[in-house]
């Protein structure tokens, strides 16, 4: 840890570091506030082995246990080191005892924590959530940020981590989600949430399938995302309500102030450029409905009780209830009275909600019989003309180029074609095989930090650079592959599934007389010698200690350059 001095409100902690003293494991508590709560156990148990070599090089950090008994501690950092000590069946632990604070420890185990490469974004998240519940004056957004080194946007995107389901916090310590994805799903509702969830695995059913299954991979985040702004977002541009009207419903107060609008809280939505975009749906349909009753009231006072009319086609509203007309359920009428079957009826949603017309609903009714449901006008029928016409020409125009291209294609395809080629096969492949073909042809690109804190690759952009670098036998080649890499893919469903014979990997290993057995024999001795290494230990003697590690991972990188 590398902190000598850290505020806490006005009171800062000591830059003194007092003497180091051999402690008993016995009489140290862990903390209970550590905000840390995923430890990797092989990792411990490696450190354990260190240290059974080597001894523990850096103390722990303990503060005299609030209302315990005298000469027991309570660990405030160091608890990897304090468990992999007990791993190790040593007594006694160098330690470092400073007077603290509740608020001074806590910060200490927040900014411990951050200067870790291996801490997880949620235990992160916790660390930040219990310093503004312990000191919510004193430890803002700003502050915290200000205190770890990190940016506003940053802390806020961590701290909304917090609000994920349950079934998304496990899939995000289980790995099967990244942070990203994560702080996607986070940013929504509840029951949003779910939904969300299940769209970045659509091969699963629900949540305790996407749990079970060991080898579930998700959707891309850029999906995620595409999905979130089709299926969850709102313009409130296009509310049929008045977004600044605090008394249409009062518990949710005006739009403009509400923190689930995209432009009242840039740090939470950083890239979203559109500012009047609702991310509350179950709370925009509400505003909606509170608007339909304030139109309704009147007629209801009168005796009227109006139909609920729903814009949408049929088959786009399962979810309204049975009571709810739709497109085809009835005719238009141009004013009340106009057929003894008239009756009053409200818009229930789209931008016209809460608008009063009249409709009739009789089949053979002699006034609305004669008009059709579906009646373009004169403009209309012109315009979809002129629609119909362009759109055959450019269907035409673009089969002609396509046919001339074809006729001038010389035997040997040139360069550029074979780029093209290639470059679009690969975008089509999907994420997955994106990354895969990387590892497989060892493409390195450098990683861009998005702004909600992840680290991403541009795949494509990778490939373009490798594939211009590429001679033209090898760009034949790497169309070959491009066909077989997607039969990489081994469904976590059914793990014990072969590689089926009628499958391009399989025919065009026969093809070329490669022995997929001999393959299969020699992958299976290969992972059991490996685990049987890890089983029974590979440390005799003396063990790597971490400066030998760190040695033996510079040279490594250097023969791979």
């Amino acid at each position: 840890m590398n902190a000598t001095m850290v505020a806490s409100g006005t009171k800062a902690v000591s830059p003194v570091v007092s003497s180091i003293h051999e402690v008993a494991l016995a009489k140290i508590r862990e903390s209970k506030t550590n905000p840390r709560r995923f430890f990797d156990e092989a990792k411990l148990a490696e450190l354990a082995d260190n240290i059974r070599q080597h001894g523990v090089l850096q103390p722990i950090l303990l503060r005299p246990l609030p209302q315990g008994e005298a000469g027991t501690y309570e660990l405030v950092a160091g608890t990897r080191r304090y468990r992999a000590s007990k791993l190790a069946k040593r007594e006694s632990i160098p330690a470092t005892v400073r007077e603290l604070t509740d608020a001074q420890a806590l910060e200490l185990q927040v900014i411990e924590n951050v200067q870790r490469v291996d801490v997880h974004p949620l235990d992160e998240a916790q660390g930040y959530a219990a310093l503004i519940e312990l000191q919510s004056d004193t430890y803002t957004v700003e502050c915290i940020a200000s205190r770890v080194g990190r940016s506003p946007a940053y802390v806020s995107g961590r701290l909304r981590l917090i609000q994920l389901i349950p079934e998304a916090k496990q899939a995000f310590y289980e790995g099967k989600v990244t942070v990203a994805h994560a702080f996607e799903i986070a940013r929504l509702q509840p029951n949003d949430q779910r939904r969300a969830l299940q769209e970045c695995f659509p091969q699963h059913r629900n949540a305790a399938a996407i749990l079970k299954d060991k080898k579930a991979e998700a959707t891309t985040v850029r999906e995620l995302r595409a999905w979130i702004e089709r299926e969850i977002h709102l313009d409130l541009t296009n509310a049929p309500f008045d977004p600044q009207d605090e008394t249409l419903l009062p518990k949710a107060g005006a739009c403009a102030r509400c923190p689930k609008r995209t432009g009242s809280n840039p740090l939470l939505f950083p890239e979203v450029r559109q500012k009047s975009i609702c991310t509350d749906r179950e709370c925009y349909r509400a505003k909606v409905e509170a608007l339909v009753q304030i139109q309704v009231t009147p007629l209801e006072e009168n005796g009227e009780k109006p139909l609920r009319v729903s814009q949408a086609p049929t088959w786009q509203v399962n979810g309204h209830a049975k009571d709810v007309l739709c497109e085809g359920h009835y005719r238009k009428a141009k004013a009340k009275g106009e057929c003894p079957n008239t009756k009053a009826a409200v818009l229930i949603d789209g931008k016209g909600a809460g608008s009063i017309f009249y409709l009739c609903q009789t089949e053979k009714c002699e006034v609305h019989n004669r008009v059709t449901r579906y009646q373009p006008t004169p403009q209309e029928q012109a315009q979809r003309k002129k629609e119909a016409f362009a759109e055959r020409v450019e269907k035409l125009s673009r089969v002609r180029i396509l046919e001339a291209i074809r006729q001038k294609l010389p035997d040997v395809l040139a360069r550029p074609d074979l780029e093209m080629l290639a470059l679009d096969y690969f975008r089509r492949l999907g994420h997955d095989n994106h990354r895969r073909l990387s590892k497989l042809y060892a493409w390195e690109g450098k990683r861009s930090k998005t702004s909600w804190g992840a680290q991403t690759l541009d795949y494509e952009k990778i490939s373009a650079a490798a594939v211009q670098a590429m001679k033209t036998a090898d760009l034949h080649r790497f169309l070959v592959v491009c066909a077989l890499v997607p039969d990489l893919y081994c469904p976590g469903y059914n793990p014990r599934q072969t590689l089926a014979k009628e499958s391009n990997l399989a025919r065009t290993s026969a093809r070329y007389k490669i022995d997929s057995s001999k393959m299969a024999t020699g992958a299976r001795a290969e992972l059991s010698k490996a685990k049987n290494k890890t089983k029974h230990g590979t440390h005799s003697g003396k063990g790597p200690t971490a400066t030998t590690t760190h040695q033996s991972r510079v040279l490594a990188r250097g023969r791979a350059k």
